[in-house]
């Protein structure tokens, strides 16, 4: 294990990670596996540094409980197997312990780099850096008005264009601020040059890694999708899909589109996208004043239908 390397691909959610991850995971001696919140969020739940040890019995409790790890349908191993307090170290190679077990389970037996797509990657880069001496980061930057269309309809998530707008470049800033601190360990990718650019952009990509490229890469088919996130992910299997670069324009209306560009102001063009909504907008109809006055309570509903999938797909 100490010769494996983790490639961690981060963003903000609906970037186009698993996409991504699906396409590098195809690449010789690769390994996706499904999201995987749980390695950050158990620490945290445990107010431990990742610099501590940590309570196995209390880890290994939480991780049978935890609705992300259920999705890999991994069995932990034996808690005698591991010290009754886990050194960074030991935390480190319990994680690799499960890719393992999870590239087995699939088929895969002699993997040398975990491709991990879970797009709070970006968010705790220090801790994973300290955990995974050998990894190196994708930073995956979309348009936020497409994040906004992709994102609004789900159970999760922000609920207006304004919500959508911040949560962007909230993760954004992470992003930012991982490529100034770490230029050699982190390349920014953006979402838009997978679609037009393919092959040039995914061999740049396995050239900063360290992974050879081969054409076959791009059908994307590498990743097997747990069934709670295959509806949402309805296009990662495939070639990237030119034409839904500008879904977004037909997905929002024109006062969300101006909404996101006002909150976001001078970053949008900073980051290489144009503005598009008109100078003067129509008047608003009826309808969607409704809509947003009904906002709470649409919000309310989409977090009862999320609980129920977790416990569905759990």
């Amino acid at each position: 294990m100490t010769q494996q390397r983790s490639i961690f691909i981060g963003g903000c959610p609906r970037s186009g990670t698993t996409m991504l991850g699906s396409i590098l995971g195809a690449a010789k001696g690769c390994v996706v596996t499904p999201e995987s919140h749980f390695k950050q969020t158990l620490l945290q739940s445990q107010s431990t540094s990742y610099k501590l040890d940590i309570d196995r019995d209390q880890l290994f409790s939480e991780m049978e409980r935890n609705f992300r790890f259920k999705i890999w349908q991994t069995a932990l191993p034996e808690r005698s197997t591991c010290p009754p307090q886990l050194t960074p170290s030991d935390y480190s190679k319990l994680i690799r312990h499960l890719v393992d077990q999870y590239a087995q389970a699939h088929g895969t037996t002699d993997w040398q780099t975990w491709i991990d797509h879970t797009p709070q990657n970006i968010q705790n880069t220090e801790m994973l850096m300290h955990l995974f001496p050998k990894s190196k980061f994708i930073h995956l930057v979309r348009d936020p008005r497409a994040i906004a269309a992709s994102v609004l309809p789900l159970d999760w998530g922000p609920d207006t264009g304004k919500e959508a707008a911040i949560f962007w470049a909230q993760k954004l800033a992470y992003g930012l601020s991982l490529e100034q601190n770490h230029p050699d360990r982190c390349l920014r990718v953006y979402f838009e040059d997978i679609i037009r650019t393919p092959k040039k952009t995914i061999s740049g990509i396995c050239e900063f890694c360290g992974i050879e490229y081969h054409d076959s890469m791009l059908e994307g088919g590498a990743f097997q999708l747990p069934k709670y996130t295959q509806k949402q992910h309805q296009l990662v299997g495939g070639r990237p899909d030119p034409s839904r670069l500008d879904a977004w324009r037909k997905q929002l209306d024109v006062w969300q589109i101006s909404t996101i560009e006002n909150t976001l102001g001078d970053l949008l063009p900073q980051m290489g996208y144009d503005l598009s909504a008109p100078s003067t907008l129509p008047k608003q109809p009826f309808t969607q004043k409704v809509r947003l006055n009904l906002m709470p309570l649409l919000s309310f509903f989409k977090k009862i239908r999320f609980t129920i999938k977790k416990k569905l797909y759990g």
